[in-house]
């Protein structure tokens, strides 16, 4: 369990050694209030990280105006058009994103989706794949107008266990992957970050096969629980997919500013930006995960992948750098 006695209690970081000191990117971090987007600016600063790709519901321009030169934007694509069937909606949708200069769009696509859109939009979503036929205008459009693309596919296979049951009604994580890799077969210029190491940082022998064939795929790190989670299993393992892959891989945090459901703010934050220093920085063994787990009974540890310098350099900064470039 998180203790926070007070505002800077570090959980026993104070006493790890990071080994970089260089300026930070951060590629997925979620804006609502303005408000609160100085409270992550602030507290973001103290771990350098200067940039961020922010995904936005609210115009652009608000936070540009406040942040200037802080931040490149990704827009929601409004998921209930496109689980709805709404195609033309969601090619309007798409139109006026990019008219009003947003490089990045933004679709949410983890099995939760389907028990949200039915209870919120009394939606029938059985069957609905997101590779189907009827869907490819949506892909094709992205390409056309020449947007980026963020996509969340898929959830931690411990998820899939625990909560997405039965697998006839949320399908399986298999399933969702195939369904991504065949979009990406279709259209392999397609400008793609996908979240959570792409949903698969416990597979990454399958996400190694992805990277060697689609070169206009990168990942990035969020979420710091499941990275901590699942590279710790196996650290050797998942520091030589870092060393191989150093170029496609995204420094990112999925920081949602102004939220109150978990660790007391600035803990909120400070602790994502450790726990991720430490897994990527450091050489620690079996230090325990200071954020809450449950799904893993609060048993998750860190064990550092104590990656290059130079390797660090491209994750947390050029990468980003290039890539929204």
């Amino acid at each position: 369990m998180v203790s926070l006695e007070g505002q800077n209690n570090t959980n026993g970081f104070e006493h790890i050694k990071f080994k970089y000191a260089g300026k930070k990117w951060d590629a997925h971090v979620h804006l609502y209030r303005l408000e609160d987007t100085a409270e992550l600016i602030s507290y973001a600063a103290e771990y350098k990280v200067e940039k961020f790709t922010a995904i936005v519901r609210d115009d652009w321009h608000i936070y540009e105006e406040a942040f200037p030169g802080q931040f490149v934007f990704a827009r929601f694509i409004i998921n209930q058009n496109v689980f709805n069937g709404h195609l033309q909606k969601v090619l309007d949708d798409l139109q006026a994103i990019a008219d009003a200069g947003y490089p990045f769009v933004k679709l949410w696509y983890s099995p939760r989706w389907r028990r949200f859109v039915e209870e919120h939009f009394q939606a029938n979503v059985e069957g609905f794949r997101l590779d189907a036929p009827a869907l490819d205008p949506l892909f094709q459009k992205i390409e056309e107008l020449n947007l980026g693309l963020l996509l969340h596919i898929a959830d931690p296979d411990l998820f899939y266990r625990l909560k997405y049951q039965p697998e006839s009604y949320y399908g399986s994580k298999t399933q969702h992957l195939k369904e991504l890799e065949n979009i990406l077969n279709k259209h392999p210029e397609m400008k793609i970050q996908v979240a959570h190491m792409a949903g698969q940082p416990e597979h990454l022998d399958h996400l190694a096969q992805w990277l060697d064939k689609y070169p206009q795929l990168y990942v990035d790190t969020s979420s710091a629980k499941w990275m901590a989670r699942e590279f710790s299993y196996n650290p050797e393992v998942a520091r030589q997919f870092f060393l191989d892959y150093q170029d496609r891989i995204l420094f990112g945090t999925d920081i949602v500013t102004g939220r109150t459901d978990r660790e007391p703010i600035p803990g909120y934050y400070y602790l994502r930006y450790l726990s991720l220093q430490a897994l990527l920085e450091t050489d620690i063994q079996e230090f325990p995960l200071p954020l809450d787990d449950p799904e893993n009974n609060n048993e998750t540890i860190i064990n550092g992948l104590d990656l290059p310098l130079k390797v660090l350099r491209k994750i947390y900064w050029e990468n980003s750098k290039q890539f929204y470039s």
